[in-house]
């Protein structure tokens, strides 16, 4: 199970993969979404699934362009239908996915996806080479680490700090970052030097009101952008063959996926903190913006 990311562009990965691949890449999206999101399902602790906790609108983005390219090739789709329902309908445009924060963090990581090239060279290179001609046949794969360790999180109200913990799986807090999650928690800036900076951080921002900006270092990833593609065409009156339909409780798991906000958002570059922002987060960024909101600051 994989989701091929040669480049940070969806749709420039796409493009690549050879037919047989970008067939199989639909139908592994959308087994990865119900990992992710259905009550009882298999794979989810696959890191392929894994990497891609808590940002299902954007993995309904990288399949969306997986279809298009299937039918920019002249194929019947019977899979498009049946990701949007994780996304209530609507088409994820990666681009806006990006403007917005909703793309996990690890995209655009270069040891990523150079990874991915080197195995798709190795599974086939007399189709990849010509894409790759320097990348090594012999990499192992680089699994992004899980931004959350759980889902689903959501909320916007500021959490008890007991009942934060224990969403995230967290038993027991240091003396340092109990006092900084109080301190952002008060309204005050701080920072924290942690061996888990990253939990600490999901941490503070469910214990603060409102939504939390993630900024990161670097620059905002550059992917091709422009009018939206067609859906592909559809196999009429045809559905993927996966093991079993949704029943009631993976229909309103769905249905609460998609109808909640995320909760974090993942921004490189500047960025303006937007309404409804309670907590700005420092991960490897320089500065935070001006705001009135606390700030912590990772180490």
């Amino acid at each position: 199970m994989q989701t091929f990311l040669p480049h940070a562009d969806f749709a420039a990965s796409a493009a690549v993969l050879d037919d047989r691949r970008l067939g199989k890449q639909r139908v592994e999206t959308l087994q990865i979404l119900r990992a992710l999101v259905w009550p009882e399902y298999g794979w989810k602790r696959h890191p392929a699934v894994t990497m891609w906790r808590g940002f299902t609108r954007a993995l309904v983005g990288y399949g969306v362009e997986m279809c298009r390219e299937w039918g920019a090739r002249g194929h019947a789709d019977s899979t498009v239908d049946s990701l949007l329902e994780f996304s209530g309908g609507e088409v994820p445009e990666q681009g806006e996915l990006i403007d917005t924060g909703a793309v996990p963090p690890w995209l655009g990581d270069e040891a990523v996806h150079v990874s991915h090239r080197s195995a798709l060279v190795r599974k086939e290179p007399e189709h990849y080479r010509r894409f790759f001609p320097d990348v090594p046949d012999d990499l192992p794969y680089t699994w992004p680490k899980p931004v959350f360790p759980r889902w689903p999180v959501r909320g916007h109200r500021a959490m008890p700090l007991g009942d934060a913990s224990a969403l995230l799986g967290i038993d027991e807090l240091t003396v340092a970052e109990r006092e900084a999650v109080e301190e952002v928690r008060l309204g005050r800036s701080t920072e924290l030097h942690s061996d888990r900076p990253g939990q600490i951080g999901l941490l503070a921002g469910l214990c603060t009101e409102g939504r939390t900006l993630w900024l990161l270092p670097g620059e905002p990833l550059e992917v091709r952008r422009g009018p939206r593609r067609d859906l592909p065409a559809r196999t009429p009156g045809d559905r993927p063959r996966l093991a079993r339909p949704a029943g009631p409780r993976e229909v309103a798991a769905t249905r609460d996926e998609w109808a909640h906000d995320p909760e974090f958002l993942f921004h490189r570059g500047e960025v303006e903190v937007g309404a409804g922002i309670g907590l700005v987060v420092l991960d490897g960024a320089p500065a935070a913006p001006g705001t009135g909101v606390p700030v912590l600051r990772l180490h």
